[in-house]
């Protein structure tokens, strides 16, 4: 047919597998990135952080000095590398990603275990009934704040980052601190409430290089401008 003395041209779609490999091809840094962060926050579990001992001044049900360490304070970066997947590549893609992570750190302890690399499970990386709280609540902890990104992208552009890694990091917090294993108490309110305080701080500080990053990390068409 003609429009305006102009043939229309068929535009060709890109096959299933073009767009399989496509998805492969982004999935790469996201997956990487965050399989980086866990074994960063996991090697720094056993650095301790005492410039964070003078909140027990404030109170002493704050007081972290006991268990606070440098793990807990790195921890925050995944749900700043899943702010900038949502952002370039929306919800799904980034939710798939957050799985292929955890696949991939799954299947190297397990190969590590096999081929010797980790004596004990329990002794080199954690109790069982520990992993899996953990394992849990991060993934809870994910799949809000990428829910949370989805909905909120947008104008303004930093309210979809900022409550995303917050809620997200604080719903992390309070899950894992929850486990039946813990003793409910004040002390426990003290705890989550100083790693509560670390995720507002992450989700403040990572608005600067969020913007910094805006015009190299830009949505790809379809997705909203957060």
């Amino acid at each position: 047919m003609l429009d305006r003395g102009v043939d229309r041209v068929p535009v060709s779609r890109p096959g299933p597998v073009s767009r399989f490999v496509t998805a492969l091809i982004r999935l790469i840094f996201p997956v990487l990135a965050l399989c980086a962060a866990f074994l960063l926050s996991f090697y720094l579990q056993d650095v301790p952080a005492p410039e964070l001992a003078a909140l027990g001044q404030i109170d002493p049900l704050l007081d972290p000095s006991d268990w606070i360490n440098w793990g807990f304070l790195v921890l925050p970066s995944v749900f700043f590398i899943m702010n900038l997947s949502s952002r370039r590549y929306g919800a799904a893609l980034t939710l798939t990603a957050a799985l292929i992570a955890w696949l991939v750190l799954a299947g190297s302890v397990f190969w590590a275990n096999r081929e010797g690399l980790i004596a004990d499970f329990e002794e080199d990386i954690a109790p069982y009934a520990l992993a899996a709280s953990f394992t849990g609540a991060m993934a809870v902890g994910q799949l809000v704040n990428i829910l949370l990104f989805d909905w909120l992208r947008g104008i303004p552009w930093w309210k979809a980052p900022f409550f995303a890694a917050f809620v997200g990091g604080t719903v992390f917090a309070v899950v894992f601190n929850t486990r039946p294993a813990m003793v409910w108490d004040a002390e426990l309110g003290g705890r989550i409430a100083v790693e509560a305080g670390i995720h507002f701080i992450w989700a403040l500080g990572q608005l600067l290089p969020t913007l910094m990053l805006r015009r190299t990390i830009r949505p790809l068409p379809g997705f909203g401008g957060a």
